[in-house]
């Protein structure tokens, strides 16, 4: 398998023909080099629980399918259908962040740095752009699947991968996410020493945990826990996310006590 440095539009990068920006802000992003399905969205709200302790937070997101164009700074009443329905649910769960959208990340950053932004913005965190080459971001963060590690994956059409597999040298962290939690020490090691990451690349493994199952309209009771759930019972599940296997199998097969967050090794 090939891992020498990045061709094509790398190239065009590494020799200045398309230029990169760097900005004095903090800048962290989380993407993938896979298409989808890695659990993007879980690792930025961790990521927000985490710094919103200590920091203005801003979120800088594309915002997929939104019917607005440009720059938008979102407030706690701007529609789903402004921002996107990911950007829509962070802000919802986080209403003291920054949440903006923009195509153009490099204008997005300038906007969300400008003056008049109050509070001021101490961090940012781009969502899903690790490909998006115009912006240097201060600490990149790339998620493979458990289930779907990038070393095994091959190149669209044929697989899942949106770039070579050498691109994961840009990376500063690599996270493998929705491992099972009886993992064993050996295999640990195993996907380690399959990524073979620089010196400087650190590697850490996250699970992701459910909650209680909670009513969607209205006061329609308490909570239902899982260990309630039947086999008999008949369930219908909706999920709008991209790999939605992990979720179906917690409703029908085990029955976990609640925990909140994200759990790394």
């Amino acid at each position: 398998r090939d891992r020498s440095p990045s061709r094509g539009l790398g190239d065009v990068y590494k020799r200045q023909i398309l230029h990169s920006e760097s900005f004095e802000i903090p800048v962290i992003s989380v993407g993938n080099i896979t298409v989808g399905g890695t659990g993007k969205t879980p690792h930025a709200e961790y990521l927000i629980r985490l710094l919103r302790r200590d920091f203005h937070v801003a979120i800088l997101s594309r915002g997929y399918k939104r019917k607005s164009k440009g720059f938008l700074l979102a407030s706690n009443d701007t529609p789903v259908e402004m921002i996107g329905d990911e950007p829509y649910q962070m802000k919802h769960k986080y209403p003291e962040i920054h949440m903006a959208v923009d195509k153009n990340r490099c204008h997005g950053i300038k906007m969300l740095s400008a003056p008049d932004v109050k509070p001021p913005v101490d961090v940012i965190i781009l969502d899903d752009a690790y490909q998006h080459r115009y912006v240097v971001p201060s600490f990149s963060i790339v998620l493979t699947d458990y289930h779907r590690l990038f070393y095994n994956d091959k190149l669209l059409p044929a697989g899942r991968l949106r770039e070579p597999i050498c691109g994961i040298r840009r990376a500063d962290m690599v996270i493998v996410t929705k491992c099972e939690e009886d993992m064993k020490p050996i295999e640990y090691r195993i996907i380690e020493e399959n990524m073979k990451l620089l010196a400087h690349q650190s590697i850490h493994f996250t699970h992701i945990a459910y909650d209680e199952i909670k009513p969607v309209f209205g006061n329609q009771g308490k909570p239902l826990s899982r260990k309630d759930i039947q086999k008999e019972d008949e369930l219908l599940v909706i999920s709008g996310i991209a790999s939605p296997e992990g979720f179906i199998n917690c409703l029908l097969y085990t029955s976990p006590s609640p925990r909140d967050g994200l759990l790394s090794r």
